[in-house]
């Protein structure tokens, strides 16, 4: 009789383990999807250079315009304004999670904040290149459809109170592990803005074409026609110098 409540046992542990397999069975690890989403939009590659523009929308009308130039490698970003005239020269250096801003008429780099906004709806941080993997916890909390694409929604929460939001709501597209939305909190838990994302560029990359960010369009939460459109072309992974992303090199030309 013994011998039989042992089988019994042994079978129900075997089939509580499957039911728990069966469970988490095409599951991704939320920080490793995090980190792979990351590199379409610069994250981790060792190097990458390209054009960006920022445009003010508002109520369906362009308004103020920058252009600008980005190099990056690893969690480093310099940002170079290219137009309008009046901003050319400008320059504004990540390192890790720390920012500087310098232009030609002052002597020194002023630190900044990831957080302050560089035009419209778009703060400094969302022009340097994406790291969320670095800056944030990232947890699964369910399943859904953006623009009937299935994705998986992850929670982050931000690991330090430098970077640009403490917590994001980030959609990732299951076929092509790419982010396509996000929403951006503030401390109080209401929503600031939100953000639709397409990947038009390609980059080589390891051998292989990969897609890469071609278009970030954000918006106020309340006020949906304020939106700022980010638009990044002639995408190259490169290797960028360390002294190119040097901050005391930031002030000279």
């Amino acid at each position: 009789m013994s011998k039989v409540k042992h089988l019994v046992r042994l079978l129900l542990a075997a089939a509580v383990t499957l039911e728990a397999h069966a469970g988490t069975e095409g599951v991704p690890d939320p920080n490793k999807l995090l980190e792979q989403s990351d590199m379409a939009r610069g994250g981790g590659l060792k190097g990458v250079q390209l054009s960006s523009s920022v445009t003010e929308i508002r109520d369906g009308q362009a308004g103020s315009e920058l252009k600008l130039q980005i190099q990056a490698a690893a969690t480093d970003s310099l940002i170079s304004f290219t137009e309008p005239p009046r901003v050319r020269g400008n320059r504004m250096l990540m390192q890790g999670r720390n920012m500087w801003f310098a232009s030609p008429d002052v002597r020194k780099p002023v630190a900044i904040s990831p957080r302050q906004r560089m035009l419209g709806e778009a703060s400094n941080g969302d022009i340097a290149t994406t790291n969320y993997s670095r800056d944030y916890d990232a947890a699964l909390v369910g399943e859904g459809t953006v623009d009937g694409r299935p994705v998986w929604v992850l929670d982050l929460k931000a690991k330090s109170s430098s970077v640009a939001y403490d917590r994001i709501r980030y959609f990732v597209d299951k076929e092509s592990a790419l982010g396509i939305k996000a929403e951006y909190f503030a401390v109080s838990g209401n929503v600031l803005k939100t953000a639709r994302i397409e990947y038009d560029n390609h980059v080589r990359h390891n051998g292989q074409t990969v897609r890469f960010v071609s278009k970030m369009e954000i918006a106020d939460a309340l006020e949906p026609s304020r939106r700022t459109v980010l638009k990044y072309w002639d995408v190259k992974v490169n290797d960028v110098s360390s002294s190119t992303l040097s901050l005391a090199n930031l002030t000279r030309n």
